[in-house]
């Protein structure tokens, strides 16, 4: 039925394209026999030189206008995004015709130049002469092809005039207060004399930088026409439809207002608590935001960065806030003051989904993260960090993070394209996305795909996910490409069935590490190092980011970490292996740090409530997409009441080992069969089998011998 269909629609665009083209081959060629016979009348033969004499009797001179109107046809059909009108473009240009003819009967009239306008001119300008007046009527024509030229040539006129007087507007207003400003005796800065008169601040007030609007302006300006233009290229393909932006809130900082006076004031304030500790500062630039408000400050010369920091808490006090930043800007030779809003806006997803930032992004994993300090919105792609590293204290805003970086993938990518494997040792942030198409779990078929709770489940998952990635090394080899991105380009050449993306998302490593880590640090430092050229990203967030959680193998393949707010400055220190995290404000407020940039950028992240998220979940899984994903090379089969892994053949020589032995530990396979890795992924192996426990409070191994019995005598071993 879907390939049917997906043939029907080709077949309909394929004939609607062939019949444009010919309508445009048949406009050319009238508006060349056309020139013609207006050039050469008595060369075209007695059909055209009759055609030429009953056209200009009819229409007068304007009748000239004809090849024109063919001509615009022309471009009309041949331009295959320009949009057909039909019979409303012949229309306009036939009133525009008789209208140009009125007005040259007019001008014949007013101004004694000999110029006809045929029978439609003479007689519709003797009725408006009759009925306004010679000049008034001239008047009136002209305004009337003015706007007809305007209908023929797909331009607004109202949108024309009122732009215009937009315009005109806001220059009278800055006129106006450029001369309030000039009456001011001073402005808000009086000259100031520094250290050996070197420094001076100028007199006036300081820029207000507000960027926000211009990013939120460049919008498309329909968004009915992009949900309609992007389902019909999905519906050619494949039946999935993109989930729109209506289904999500307006974003409140499209309403955001900036009280100019207000920032003023502080930013005076800010300048006379300096000089209060003897730092003497200009305030330069005042960069607005939803959240914060940056005041960049120009220091005297002499006056450290430091001397400003050691001050922050008084500084913050004397602001009435709760904390504030102090962020060095190396590229504007200032140093920026980060000071929160008496009253902040709550910055949306939708608001960003619609810019062109994340529009024009071609990349399937683009992630949507915030807003900047300044309201522009910030969009990454996870494919160049390759794998991110999330921590933040328990309310700071670390699981809607999460739901707004799965939900920025769910709006560009299909579930053929994205695969998400989803690890909640908790078991209730991430229960709302068990519905969708776009689970993964290499353990299970496609269709019982789940979200991973339990600890030992998340252990085989990942090594299993190493064997996935052993596999697409393997195949990619074969194909002779690096990537993913150069295996997909060649299949999409061939024909071929292309491979997914897999992004594995832990939303508490901590609890991970705590029951499993020595089994689980290895799965994750071999995915880190080698996943990303096969397609395999991860996502790893925690709230405790300590130094048993957050190991140094584990920070040295997550160049790229996002910060919300930190307890103390050693965690901070932990995730961004500096300060900064700890005087953030919370609510989703953070740090996010990008492999290639030096410093972190603040931002304020997105909110998504959990309305919002089921919404978009339920209009995906209402389209019923196949879940279906091709298994690993590794083949699961039951004998009797085990389950049996054909290619691990070390479980036999393992159960083996361990009723000769009378016991088990890793040292004792590591030894028999080579490898830390080995003997984890062995041991692990037959915890999961239930070969053998550790009961809780205990450090040692009890042993099922019956069950190993039972399974070698089912084996004929």
């Amino acid at each position: 039925m879907g390939k049917n269909r997906a043939i029907k629609n080709k077949n309909k665009v394929r004939n609607k394209k062939v019949n444009r083209e010919a309508v445009a081959l048949f406009f050319a060629l009238m508006a060349f026999l056309s020139t013609y016979v207006f050039v050469f009348p008595y060369k075209s033969g007695i059909i055209g030189r009759a055609l030429y004499l009953i056209i200009i009797s009819i229409f007068g001179d304007s009748a000239y206008i004809f090849p024109f109107i063919f001509l615009w046809q022309f471009i009309l059909h041949i331009r295959w995004s320009s949009e057909l009108r039909g019979r409303f473009d012949f229309v306009w240009s036939f009133l525009c015709m008789i209208c140009i003819s009125v007005f040259f009967e007019a001008v014949h009239f007013v101004f004694k130049i000999n110029i006809s306008g045929g029978w439609f001119g003479g007689n519709l300008y003797q009725f408006l002469k009759e009925l306004f007046d010679a000049w008034l009527g001239l008047s009136l024509i002209v305004v009337f092809i003015f706007v007809l030229f305007a209908k023929i040539l797909r331009l607004s006129v109202i949108k024309f005039f009122c732009s215009f007087f937009v315009n005109l507007k806001d220059d009278m207003k800055k006129l106006e207060t450029k001369a309030e400003d000039s009456n001011k005796p001073g402005g808000l800065f009086m000259q100031q004399n520094f250290i050996d008169d070197v420094f001076t601040c100028e007199p006036g007030k300081p820029n207000i930088v507000n960027r926000f609007d211009k990013e939120e302006k460049k919008r498309k300006d329909s968004l009915k026409e992009i949900c309609k233009r992007q389902k019909s290229i999905d519906d050619m393909v494949f039946n999935y439809t993109l989930p729109p932006v209506t289904l999500l809130k307006k974003d409140d900082t499209l309403n955001f207002t900036v009280n100019k006076n207000e920032l003023f004031k502080r930013a005076e304030y800010l300048r006379t608590i300096l000089a209060d500790f003897d730092i003497n500062a200009e305030v330069k630039d005042i960069i607005p935001g939803p959240v914060v408000t940056r005041y960049d400050l120009v220091l005297a010369p002499g006056i450290r960065i430091q001397s400003v920091s050691n001050i922050m808490d008084n500084i913050s006090l004397a602001m009435r806030t709760a904390s504030i930043r102090i962020v060095p800007i190396p590229e504007k030779a200032v140093v920026g003051i980060e000071v929160p809003n008496p009253v902040s806006a709550i910055v949306g997803l939708r608001g960003i989904l619609e810019s062109d930032l994340f529009e024009k992004s071609k990349s399937l994993l683009t992630l949507v993260l915030g807003k900047t300090t300044d309201g522009v919105g910030y969009v990454t792609n996870l494919v160049l960090m390759p794998h991110l590293l999330i921590a933040g204290a328990t309310g700071s805003g670390k699981s809607v993070g999460i739901h707004t970086i799965i939900l920025s993938i769910l709006y560009k990518a299909r579930p053929d394209e994205v695969k998400f494997m989803l690890i909640d040792p908790k078991r209730v942030e991430m229960h709302i996305y068990r519905d969708i198409p776009h689970l993964y779990n290499p353990c299970t078929m496609a269709t019982s795909a789940d979200i991973i709770t339990n600890p030992r489940e998340a252990v085989v998952a990942l090594k299993k996910l190493v064997l996935v990635m052993e596999e697409r090394y393997k195949k990619f080899a074969n194909a002779m490409v690096r990537n993913i991105e150069d295996y997909n380009s060649k299949m999409a050449e061939m024909g071929e069935k292309k491979e997914f993306y897999i992004v594995v998302i832990i939303d508490e490593l901590a609890d991970l590490m705590l029951v499993v880590q020595k089994e689980i640090e290895d799965s994750i430092q071999r995915l880190a190092q080698m996943a990303r050229a096969v397609g395999i990203h991860l996502i790893f967030a925690t709230q405790r980011p300590s130094v048993n959680v957050i190991t140094g193998i584990i920070k040295a393949n997550f160049p790229a970490r996002l910060s919300f707010q930190t307890t103390s400055k050693v965690d901070s220190r932990v995730v961004l292996d500096m300060l900064g995290a700890e005087s953030l404000m919370g609510k989703g407020d953070m740090l996010f740090l990008h492999p290639n940039e030096i410093r972190p950028v603040r931002l304020q992240g997105a909110f998504v409530s959990l309305k919002e998220a089921e919404k978009i979940i339920s209009f995906i899984s209402n389209q019923n997409f196949p879940r279906f994903y091709e298994a690993i090379s590794v083949e699961i089969e039951r004998k009797g009441n085990f389950v049996v892994d054909k290619e691990n053949k070390d479980l036999i020589s393992a159960l083996k080992l361990i009723s000769e032995r009378r016991r088990v530990s890793q040292d004792l396979l590591k030894a028999n069969f080579g490898g830390s890795a080995r003997a984890t992924n062995i041991l692990s192996i037959l915890e999961v089998e239930g070969f053998v426990s550790k009961p809780e409070g205990t450090n040692k191994w009890q042993i099922n011998f019956d069950k190993i019995l039972k399974y070698l005598e089912a084996n004929n071993i």
